[in-house]
């Protein structure tokens, strides 16, 4: 379907045509069922491979991803989103540094707003814990607060959410004191806007109880 909307334009753009960019894709992905083989599903790989490779992919699924959505392609978008999630799980088991963090981030909230059994959720909530670790340094010193888009900000409020719909109390806690130490500008408005949530969703009162507490100790701590 991309490659077919994409022929009118094919001229316009010879640099990154679509077909070739899904080429390119196809051979990336052999290449990391190669490497899975020789070296096993989880072991780290040599020369920084796992970064290099792993990014080098993301930044193609970026480039059709953009494609995509100038093409009014939604659904082509999404699917290669969730490749992209593919990717940043590839990265991250074989102890690699993710580069480029919006493609994959983009994927999960697809993938997220899909799901709803609470093993899932808690799966993927340590997942994008697994990402935040694997994130490049000069990502996740946050450098730029000013724009609230940032892959960094939106994976971390989203694994939040996700933890939250997973009805797991243990687990919000761990996720809700990471996001008061990564994000300590955001917090409390997550937090507010949770407990709007709480009065619009039937949520159980033990999740709710883990809401309302962290709301009010930060409530609280902006007094002082």
């Amino acid at each position: 379907m991309l490659v077919a909307a994409s022929r009118p334009h094919a001229a316009a753009r010879p640099h990154n045509d679509p077909g070739t960019l899904i080429g390119t894709l196809e051979q990336f992905f052999a290449m990391l069922a190669g490497l899975d083989h020789r070296y096993g599903t989880k072991a780290p790989l040599p020369d920084g491979d796992a970064t290099r490779l792993g990014n080098s992919g993301l930044m193609t699924l970026a480039e059709l991803t953009e494609i995509s959505q100038q093409l009014g392609l939604p659904k082509a978008k999404a699917e290669l989103e969730r490749l992209a999630v593919s990717i940043g799980d590839w990265i991250t088991r074989h102890h690699g540094e993710i580069h480029t963090l919006e493609p994959i981030v983009n994927g999960l909230a697809v993938m997220a707003n899909e799901v709803q059994e609470p093993a899932v959720l808690e799966d993927m909530t340590a997942f994008m814990g697994d990402l935040m670790r694997a994130t490049a340094r000069d990502i996740a010193t946050d450098p730029d607060m000013s724009d609230d888009r940032r892959p960094w900000r939106i994976l971390q409020l989203n694994r939040a959410i996700v933890a939250t719909r997973s009805h797991n109390t243990e687990l919000m806690s761990q996720v809700f004191d990471d996001l008061i130490q990564n994000l300590p500008a955001d917090a409390r408005d997550f937090f507010r806007e949770g407990m709007r949530q709480m009065e619009a969703v039937p949520y159980p009162a033990r999740v709710r109880a883990v809401m309302t507490r962290y709301f009010q100790a930060l409530a609280q701590h902006s007094l002082h």
